[in-house]
């Protein structure tokens, strides 16, 4: 009787079947569609579901974030922070005369604005490693990103704005009372222009 209740609450697919009803059949944990209405293979469709669960528990937003665009701005995060301690790592390289094993070793000191000297090997071997640290998390949300779907959501969003641009520009010609033969030739050079910069 609680396998009964339990098998009732867990969530139905919300596909048609070929008579036009609702499937009403278990949906894969995760989705809202069965087995049969996925459309994928199951590995695929579990790989997917794992993606989206490990999301979930990292705790960093609700049920209600879409994981997608959390592992987006978690790759750009990470990225941005990386390139921030590289960019501090070579300001002090720099400061001792180009050379990082002498930046990594021994007693390297940098001035600070008010002229104190600040000893930064210690700093220097700290930042080597979270900059490591923030290549390698970015990396990861990387492939997280890509095996949610990424990608595709992307072009998909690309073709969404081209298709906009297009129509935004066919309404300005339209608007513009040109003859049948400028209208192919704007047509045409609009075309031609948005393809380049795609």
């Amino acid at each position: 009787m609680l396998d009964d209740a339990k098998r009732a609450a867990a969530p139905k697919c919300t596909k048609r079947r070929a008579d036009g009803q609702h499937c009403k059949a278990n949906a894969i944990r995760g989705t809202d569609s069965c087995r049969r209405h996925a459309g994928k293979s199951l590995a695929v469709v579990r790989a997917q579901v794992a993606v989206r669960d490990e999301v979930l528990r990292w705790g960093l937003g609700d049920a209600t974030v879409d994981p997608g665009e959390l592992l987006l701005r978690l790759v750009t995060q990470a990225a941005i922070r990386a390139d921030a301690y590289a960019a501090d790592l070579s300001r002090i390289v720099a400061e001792t005369d180009g050379d990082l094993r002498k930046a990594l070793t021994g007693d390297s000191y940098t001035v600070t604005a008010e002229g104190d000297p600040v000893k930064t090997g210690e700093y220097v071997r700290a930042i080597t490693k979270l900059e490591a640290d923030e290549r390698d998390r970015a990396a990861n949300f990387a492939a997280k990103a890509v095996a949610a779907g990424l990608a595709e959501r992307q072009v998909r969003l690309a073709e969404r704005q081209g298709e906009l641009i297009f129509s935004v520009i066919r309404a300005i010609l339209d608007d513009l009372n040109l003859s049948p033969e400028q209208q192919a030739v704007a047509s045409e050079a609009a075309s031609r222009h948005l393809r380049s910069v795609s």
